[in-house]
């Protein structure tokens, strides 16, 4: 059967929808309910001008925009493209990515925070526990210190001063959720641990810790 044939059976024109042909299609073949041989035409024709179409499609050929096919499944795109734009950048880069550190950077800043790690050790081995608030200055001022340090090697690597801002903030409260929770553990103001007594001090070591690999490895 010819495409001619076919679209002379159905009763539709050339540019036809898919719609139109499956309407055509439905309607004559409720009407030839008792004539099988009609009813086996006409399903010819109809898988003549829906193969066309497909090929069509495939050849890259325009086509109606409204041609279905019943393998391929309607995809929904009104959400994404009512998405507002900042959005969809976002759905489409990620805000946060990991790399891969120079061997420069990597010694810089573990020069860096590895100075503070120590400066927080030797708190921590100082502070009395009796008296816990004697160096309570010391720590804070050393977290500022890591902070503006991760702020600064961050945005040297030009992340954009708000989003080094967010991901140092999110650095902070993991290490501080982390180092909460191992200072617990080890409940250094009751059995000191390697010389340190001072839970501020475990909870300062694992935020330094945290600042150090994000400032390294995010972007």
């Amino acid at each position: 059967m010819s495409v001619e044939n076919a679209l002379k059976l159905l009763g539709v024109s050339d540019t036809a929808s898919f719609d139109d042909i499956l309407r055509a299609k439905n309607a004559i073949v409720a009407n030839c309910k008792d004539d099988q041989e009609a009813i086996t035409r006409v399903e010819a024709a109809y898988d003549m001008l829906l193969m066309r179409s497909l090929n069509q499609r495939r050849s890259g050929k325009v086509v109606d925009s409204s041609i279905r096919y019943a393998d391929v499944t309607p995809m929904n795109t009104r959400g994404v493209g009512s998405m507002p734009q900042w959005l969809q950048g976002t759905l489409k880069k990620p805000f946060v990515s990991v790399e891969r550190p120079s061997t420069g950077d990597l010694g810089i800043q573990a020069g860096v925070y590895g100075a503070l790690m120590v400066l927080t050790y030797v708190n921590g081995t100082t502070t009395s526990s009796v008296a816990p608030y004697a160096g309570a200055d010391v720590p804070g001022l050393i977290l500022a210190t890591s902070f503006g340090a991760s702020l600064y090697f961050m945005t040297k690597k030009n992340i954009k001063l708000g989003k080094a801002t967010v991901i140092t903030v999110g650095g902070l409260v993991a290490g501080a959720v982390v180092g909460s929770a191992v200072e617990n553990w080890l409940q250094v103001d009751i059995v000191p641990f390697l010389g340190v007594h001072s839970p501020a001090a475990i909870v300062s070591e694992l935020i330094l810790i945290s600042q150090f690999l994000v400032s390294l490895y995010l972007r």
